[in-house]
């Protein structure tokens, strides 16, 4: 963030409570459904889970492993049905 002169040098406060979101980068195709914001909740809930900040890779390993999970028990009800 450039430091506006009328800030006195210091940035304004964020409220925001917990690790502060990293910047956006592009993502490959199959991680497109992760939106920053999900990073960025997956980070914070996360974070308070382990006791301490998780790194946005983290984060990202946590969100496929639960789509991951997700797909598996779908598949296994879909199976069920038939």
């Amino acid at each position: 963030m450039p430091v506006s002169p009328q800030l006195a040098g210091f940035p304004p406060e964020s409220r925001h409570h917990g690790p502060e979101p990293e910047l956006a980068t592009v993502r490959p195709a199959a991680q497109e459904w992760m939106s920053d914001a999900l990073i960025a909740d997956t980070r914070r809930v996360w974070s308070a889970a382990y006791g301490r900040v998780i790194s946005t890779e983290e984060a990202v390993e946590i969100l496929n492993n639960v789509r991951r999970l997700a797909d598996v028990l779908v598949r296994a009800e879909r199976e069920r049905k038939q």
